[in-house]
């Protein structure tokens, strides 16, 4: 029991001041709140309260004294089922989700969420920016040129403004000692007047920061903190050196609200921007948009989105952009941000040193166990943590015994475990050697190797054909969502109407060679894939030549058929859906599994499940199998159910019909990003 005293108390009004508080104070990482009771006469309400500050400092952002990066996500109330009605038990199930997968920042999009989860986020640890019931994209979209700012800035709605701010505030104070961070004024709806009105309310009656990115629409630029949504990596890097255009940007805390697009296969090329954000002070860190798809659920199972309604206008697909499918179940790029944002990063400087970084804010190095296990089999262990992996936001050089290489091999898994809740945190895996075999071609092709046409086709002992598709060479993927510009146009497009055409086939010494006249909207180009004989089976080579525009595509590769009794899979590389700008996530184990485990069921079909750094990989059909064998340098490996032309025209999952099983070994495949918004 702490002294207290009391200030001021009316028939309406009563003011407490507490002193002498001997507590600890709260943050995500540790989550310590205490009770208080307020009694009167007739009645007891207990509430549970923290206690921690907030400060800027120069361009410095501080939580209880400390710097702070935000591994944040953008959240609705939103379900598949009831809409923005939320049970608690889903609210709290969003929660869990968020502590799962590392991530430590929610922004309310763009409203005060239900009560509920702010009081959660105080108890299970979570960061909070609390974002004001505002955005005006109605009054941009009707008018030229469009402009956010028409009512933000005149005052007749002033008392509007104030009035929502205030609900805001009145309603979620309490929080602010505990898991809410900033308050936001809003989101997309410009200035200046009236959100200058709502700032110096909030200035007023509270201590914490003020966030509104939408202030860079006009001439206020920003508030307490610098922000901005989707920048490139260069901007962040600028806005690190002190050098952006905008000086507001530079003079004070910069934080993203939204940074990474989710929308569909993605988001891409997220870990460059960590990359900025831990090299500089200055950067706070960001939120993903967003956390889960919307979309509506049906009796079938089945899930719609805009125009499936007989709706005239709308979004199309545009809402089902979050990193968990409506059901809560994570994507790929749920796996790519939780470890993106894992606690602890293992680099490999040399030899048998490795270099630690913790990057929280608040949790020693004593609360993490690393277990290097190597491709050999060995483990080691890392004793005495509290020596090996350094304090909060710190790095560390530590030193592990490093085995033998295993036929050139050399690579390394480092689990981290969070002692405190006994989980995983993250797995990371570091390939210090990495030998991939050549082969001669010194013996004649077998006689099942056939080429009607010029196509090639191998007869397999079960009576089954290994055949080239129909489009042999592929320079096109079925586009995802972030394959857009910034008009929203299908980067694709030009690509994926192509011709094949054979103009030269024959011997080529003890194997075969066809040349190929391939043409789409971008260029004219010369595939020379020769054949020959090994003692391994048929070495496949294939040349590409552009003889036509400027060489730049999306893809190459090799695509083979076979029927769908070849459903068993087995291959070894990454262990899951993975792009050059978004693979590290998984690390490269050998994996068995079926033809349609090897695709993503994104809600709405597109280019989903490449696996990078392949060595290998067989389909069986139970007798005989069909094994492709990397040769000089790893490959990407695609298999789906359906061709990739047949991908480019479905709408949702159940278009996902199968037609037979489509193997396509490719040279490279370019990376995601997050066009969809973003670069």
């Amino acid at each position: 029991v702490s002294a207290f005293l009391l200030n001021r108390s009316s028939d309406l009004a009563m003011e407490v001041t507490f002193t002498d508080l001997d507590v600890t104070e709260w943050n995500a990482e540790e989550p310590v709140l205490y009770d208080i009771y307020y009694e009167t006469a007739s009645c007891c309400v207990k509430e549970k309260i923290g206690f921690k500050t907030v400060e800027i400092r120069g361009d410095l952002f501080l939580v209880n004294g400390r710097k702070i990066k935000y591994h944040g996500v953008n959240h609705h109330d939103t379900t598949c089922t009831n809409g923005y009605t939320m049970t608690p038990d889903e609210i709290e199930r969003d929660i869990k989700i968020c502590k799962d997968f590392n991530i430590d920042m929610i922004r309310t999009s763009h409203y005060p969420p239900d009560p509920l989860l702010l009081e959660l986020a105080d108890e299970y640890g979570l960061y909070i920016v609390d974002e004001n019931d505002l955005e005006t994209h109605g009054t941009f979209a009707h008018q030229l040129p469009p402009t956010y700012n028409t009512i933000s800035d005149n005052p007749m709605w002033k008392q509007h403004y104030l009035d929502r701010i205030t609900r805001l505030y009145q309603r979620d104070k309490i929080h602010s000692n505990t898991s809410i961070v900033m308050w936001s004024l809003g989101n997309e709806a410009g200035g200046y007047h009236n959100t200058d009105a709502m700032y110096a309310y909030l200035k007023a009656h509270s201590l914490l920061p003020v966030h509104y990115e939408s202030a860079i629409h006009c001439k206020r630029v920003a508030y307490d903190v610098g922000s901005e949504m989707y920048p490139s990596v260069e901007m962040v890097h600028e806005v690190g050196e002190h050098c952006r255009k905008q000086e507001q940007l530079n003079d004070r805390p910069y934080f993203m609200c939204e940074y990474a697009h989710a929308m569909g296969v993605g988001p891409g090329n997220t870990e460059a921007y960590w990359q900025e954000i831990y090299r500089y002070d200055n950067l706070m860190g960001g939120c993903v948009w967003e956390m889960v798809d919307h979309a509506v659920l049906h009796e079938d199972g089945s899930y719609t989105y805009g125009g499936d309604h007989g709706e005239w206008s709308h979004d199309g697909n545009f809402c089902v952009d979050g990193l968990f499918y409506p059901d809560r179940t994570p994507s790929a790029g749920a796996k790519i941000i939780r470890f993106i944002y894992r606690p602890v990063r293992v680099r490999h400087i040399a030899g048998n040193r490795f270099e630690l970084f913790n990057t929280t804010a608040f949790s020693s190095g004593s609360r993490y166990e690393l277990t290097f296990t190597w491709n050999d089999g060995s483990e080691y262990v890392l004793p005495d943590t509290v020596l090996t992996v350094p304090g909060p936001l710190s790095k560390n050089t530590v030193e592990v015994p490093v085995p033998e290489d295993t036929d050139g091999n050399l690579s390394v898994i480092v689990s981290v475990l969070d002692k405190k809740t006994g989980k995983v945190v993250s797995e990371e895996e570091i390939v210090i050697r990495q030998h991939v075999p050549g082969v001669s071609a010194d013996r004649p092709l077998p006689e099942e190797c056939t080429f009607p046409d010029g196509h090639f086709t191998l007869a397999l002992p079960d009576g089954e054909i290994l055949r080239s598709n129909s489009e042999y060479t592929i320079l096109y993927r079925a586009p995802t969502d972030n394959d857009t510009d910034e008009k929203f146009s299908n980067l694709m497009e030009h690509f994926m109407h192509q011709e094949e055409s054979i103009i030269n086939a024959g011997a080529y010494g003890n194997g075969y060679r066809v040349e190929t006249e391939l043409t789409n909207g971008m260029g004219r180009f010369i595939v020379t894939d020769t054949y020959e004989g090994t003692g391994e089976g048929i070495l496949v080579t294939s040349r590409l030549h552009c003889v036509k525009g400027k060489g730049t595509i999306p893809r190459f590769g090799k695509t083979f058929r076979l029927e769908d009794v070849f459903d068993a899979v087995e291959h070894t590389g990454r262990t899951g859906e993975s792009y050059c700008d978004m693979k590290d996530q998984f690390p490269i184990r050998t994996v068995k599994c079926r033809v349609a485990d090897m695709t993503e069921p994104n809600i709405r079909p597109q280019e989903s499940g490449n696996r990078c750094d392949c060595t290998e990989a067989s389909l069986s059909d139970g007798k005989v199998t069909v094994t492709f064998k990397a040769v000089d340098a790893p490959f990407e490996l695609g298999i789906k159910p359906y061709s990739d032309w047949a991908l480019c025209r479905m709408k949702h999952r159940e278009d996902e019909e199968r037609t037979g099983t489509y193997v396509t070994i490719q040279a490279f495949q370019q990376g995601i990003g997050t066009g969809a918004c973003g670069p």
